[in-house]
């Protein structure tokens, strides 16, 4: 099924989530209040609107309130990413991801109802889209077009069965490189199994990881 993404700001970095949010399937919303980065942008991404969505009258026509997350992209204008905020939540958006740089920012907007923030100068394009278009995923490389490592959290209530009997290597073509559970960092064997909060890191091609993290939700 495909998800449904909104992405307010299109510099360099909203503009290539856009992109490859697009490549990947999603259906996505791009929007700026510069009309040359929307125009640019509007021969690969069809909706692209060029609107101020610091006022609530804009963001009411745009109806993002259905989207699976909206992405605010926006650089240096802190003022207006925390209006655009509390404006988005006001209206009922369930997720909301804010772009910032200084700590004392993030923990301004994550306080005024964000569901995450992130910094760009530290967060790949890919990465976030990969954890965008896989709810369990936490972190997501991508190491060839194809193929990635990433981080899954494994929500199981119970212990998963033995990994021998899970044959994910099969079933799946994945490898398990890495379970993380709390401090602890286990190289694990056919006999390991995952425990409810665990992070499992895994190597294998984007639709296994898809697969798998349907799996273990």
């Amino acid at each position: 099924m495909k998800r449904d993404f909104a992405v307010i700001g299109l510099g360099s970095f909203g503009s290539k989530l856009c992109l490859e949010l697009g490549a990947q399937g999603a259906n996505v919303v791009a929007v700026d209040l510069d009309e040359e980065r929307v125009n640019r942008i509007a021969e690969q991404i069809p909706l692209a609107y060029c609107c101020d969505c610091t006022k609530e009258e804009t963001l009411k026509k745009l109806e993002l309130d259905d989207v699976d997350c909206v992405i605010v992209a926006i650089g240096k204008n802190f003022e207006a990413s925390i209006l655009i905020l509390v404006l988005l939540k006001e209206l009922g958006v369930g997720r909301v991801i804010v772009r910032a740089e200084e700590e004392s920012a993030k923990r301004v907007l994550l306080r005024l109802g964000a569901d995450e923030v992130f910094d760009a100068r530290e967060l790949a394009v890919n990465n976030l889209c990969g954890r965008l278009l896989n709810h369990g995923v936490t972190q997501f490389f991508r190491v060839t077009e194809e193929s990635s490592v990433a981080t899954l959290v494994y929500s199981g209530k119970e212990p998963s069965k033995k990994l021998m009997e899970m044959d994910l290597r099969n079933r799946y073509h994945l490898n398990v490189l890495l379970i993380c559970r709390g401090e602890q960092r286990i190289t694990p064997t056919g006999e390991d199994r995952f425990l409810p909060g665990d992070s499992v890191v895994v190597f294998g091609s984007n639709a296994a990881i898809k697969r798998m993290e349907r799996q273990i939700r």
